[in-house]
Formats: C-alpha cells, structure tokens, sequence
C-alpha cells in the first residue's frame, strides 16, 4: 500500500467553456476561465464517523466528491488506516448546472487533492482519468466529460477525445479571440441528469464538423455551429450568441450543456458593449465577467 507524504494537499482548479460540446459526437474543445475552484485534502486523527468527511456549501446529488475520493485510492493503492480519516475541504465560485463545468472542476481538484497527499509527482493524465472515470460513473457527466476535466486541471486550450479519454491537443488559447470573457447566466438549471444524450444522437456529423471548424482555428465558426446544435437538441434561443456576436465579440456560444452563453472579447470596450445589452435584453439573467487561464497561471 502506498503510505502518506504529507498531512494536507491544497490545489485549484477553475471553470471552462465550451468551444465544441463532447455529447454529439465524443469529441471536446474547450477553454479554461478564471473562475476557481479551491480543493484542500487533509489526514488526521479519526474520532467518529466516517474515514472520507467531505466539506461543502455546493450539493453533490450523485456523490460525485466521494466517488472521486475512493477512485483516487484506487488508482494510487492507498489507504486510510482505520485510525485517520481523510477531510475534504472545497471552496468553488463557479455556478452549478449552467455549463460552467462546476462538476468537472471539483472531481479533478478533488482527485489532485488526493493524489497530492501520497506523492509530490503529480500526473496531470493519471488525475484527468481517474477524475472522469468517477464523474461518468457517479452519473455526474454522460461522457466523463474529459474536455471540460482538461481545461478546469490544466488551462488554456484543449481537445479531447471523451469516449478514450484522450487529450489530443493542449496549448494556449489562441490570442486572437483576447482574454476577456463575458458570461450570461440564467437563472434556470439544467442537470446533466435531465439530459438524454439520445436528443444529440442526429447532429453527430454537425458536431463533428464543428470540431474540425476548431481543429483548423475557425473558433468563432466552430462555437456559433455548436451553439445551433445545442438550441436544436435542448430548445435553447440563440438570440444571446447572435446579440454578443452583434455587439462586437469575437466569438460566442452556449457552453457546455447550457443554458450560460459566454462571448470572448478582445477589449474591455467590447466586453462592456455585450455585458450591456446581454442585462438589457434579459431581465432575469445576470452577467460575469472574467478571462482565460493559460497554462502557466495554474497552481
């Protein structure tokens, strides 16, 4: 069995967007922004209850953290001796079930985490798997979600391959998009459990040339195709993504399973120009507004 390194093992992690939604057709691409997602494991001395104590203001209706826990054990052969008990500790901004990647940012904050408790080499592959593997399995993702694991563990740009959890590409965001993002935010909720992957199941060749759109860096044709996807499969309007294209933003669209619609900016006069008529256009919605990650800036 492996034996502890450290008594406590603090990271983070942060929200993405989607540039092209895995669901369809398996394949990802998305982008890490700055909104984090702090996760602190600790080993102490246990005095009652169980050996996994979890800490959290953010419901887990799949028991998505625990899952995340014991696959990490798993993978690294560890173990809680029956005297200790492992403490997890999440502080998150992100919004939950708007397509921000909430889930995906806690299980691989959760997962680095744990791993980080037992070795100072942390393999950012072997966290991306194990995390996915417990979102798919816990019913938190339909795919595992490994584009939006990505871009929340890692930053910058990714693609991925969701059915073989496979990272085929990672780098920077392209700077011609610029670094400000602007977000709209419903107030509606939409759970990965009320979704049905079979609604996607006729736009595959749509998606999968949406991700060729990416692939040739045509992200602003790539996202705006993904978002006509996502309006047809989950009845969505597309008058947001249209409204932030209009405003000047260089590329916008429904991200992840929606209903948030993200637009990327190249300056914070744009940004601004989107923000104001994303708040006039819609009442009971609000606006956030941050930038990408890039790889470097992650802890």
């Amino acid at each position: 069995m492996t034996e502890f390194s450290r008594r406590s093992f603090e990271t983070t992690t942060h929200a993405a967007i989607s540039v092209v939604n895995a669901i369809p057709a398996g394949r990802g691409v998305a982008i890490g922004i700055d909104i984090p997602c702090t996760v602190k494991a600790s080993i102490g001395p246990r005095k009652n209850g169980e050996q996994v104590k979890i800490f959290s203001k953010t419901i887990d209706p799949h028991n998505l953290v625990r899952t995340t826990v014991e696959y990490s054990l798993s993978h690294l052969h560890g173990r809680i001796p029956k005297s200790e008990q492992i403490k997890i500790q999440i502080r998150s901004e992100i919004p939950t079930a708007v397509g921000l990647k909430s889930s995906s940012a806690v299980s691989a904050a959760t997962a680095r985490a744990v791993f980080g408790l037992f070795s100072m080499e942390l393999d950012s592959l072997s966290i991306l798997k194990t995390s996915c593997r417990a979102s798919k399995d816990s019913g938190a993702s339909l795919t595992g979600a490994y584009d939006d694991a990505s871009a929340s563990l890692l930053g910058g740009l990714v693609f991925t391959d969701n059915k073989r959890f496979e990272l085929i590409e990672h780098s920077k965001a392209p700077t011609e998009l610029g670094s400000k993002v602007v977000i709209l935010i419903p107030t509606k909720k939409v759970f990965t459990s009320s979704i049905n992957a079979k609604d996607y199941a006729r736009y595959r060749g749509e998606s999968l040339e949406a991700f060729g759109y990416a692939l040739e860096g045509e992200f602003a044709t790539s996202m705006l195709l993904n978002s006509i996807i996502q309006c047809a499969a989950l009845h969505y309007s597309i008058a947001p993504v249209s409204s932030a294209l209009e405003q000047g933003a260089s590329a916008a669209g429904i991200t992840g399973k929606g209903p948030a619609v993200a637009g990327m900016c190249k300056s914070s006069k744009t940004l601004q120009r989107v923000k104001n008529a994303w708040l006039y256009e819609n009442k009971d919605c609000h606006v956030v507004t941050t930038s990408i990650v890039q790889p470097e800036k992650l802890k």
